[in-house]
């Protein structure tokens, strides 16, 4: 309380502090709690540098197009070794491509959509995209079940979580 008061007195908005009387007590609490939290400083790139290190601050190389090409390159690998390992060769190689393009062509469209939205970054955009992104994944995941008759689901599922992965390696990367 004595540190708050002086704070206001070097701003020159010294002001009483009002009493606390047991009915406002919580009140003046969340007051000075709320005040606390407006004073923070923002870090420095100094003082960023010390605490996270230098790699932190570096733009990733990384764009979500790599990632993308990073998804369908892994996809026909995966196409490509259930072709010639299988039992059932041809359906469960078009299983794999059709796990891996329910993975690629929905954060294809997020790509392209961040691409052309570049100049206007916005948080709700990016929002809304990753909501198409889940719903058309989903959407893709019915029409493969409902259309394909072959369908294995190993491969399927095997080649999907594979592309998925690739977020993370991105990360790793960066």
């Amino acid at each position: 309380m004595e540190r708050d008061r002086q704070q206001r007195e070097r701003q020159g908005t010294h002001q009483k502090a009002p009493r606390k009387t047991p009915g406002n007590a919580a009140q003046d609490d969340w007051d000075d709690e709320a005040q606390r939290e407006d004073e923070i400083d923002p870090l420095s790139r100094a003082d960023a540098v010390k605490l996270l290190g230098e790699r932190a601050l570096r733009p990733s190389r990384m764009t979500p197009g790599k990632v993308v090409l990073a998804q369908v390159i892994v996809t026909l690998l995966s196409v490509a070794a259930w072709a010639m390992f299988a039992d059932a060769r041809a359906p469960s190689a078009w299983s794999a491509l059709f796990g891996g393009a329910v993975c690629f062509v929905p954060s294809g469209f997020f790509a392209l959509r961040l691409w052309m939205a570049r100049g206007q970054p916005s948080i709700g955009g990016l929002v809304i995209g990753e909501a198409i992104k889940i719903f058309a994944t989903v959407a893709l995941f019915v029409l493969v079940v409902v259309l394909y008759r072959d369908l294995r689901w190993v491969p399927l599922l095997v080649t999907f979580l594979l592309a998925l992965k690739m977020y993370w390696v991105a990360l790793a990367i960066r």
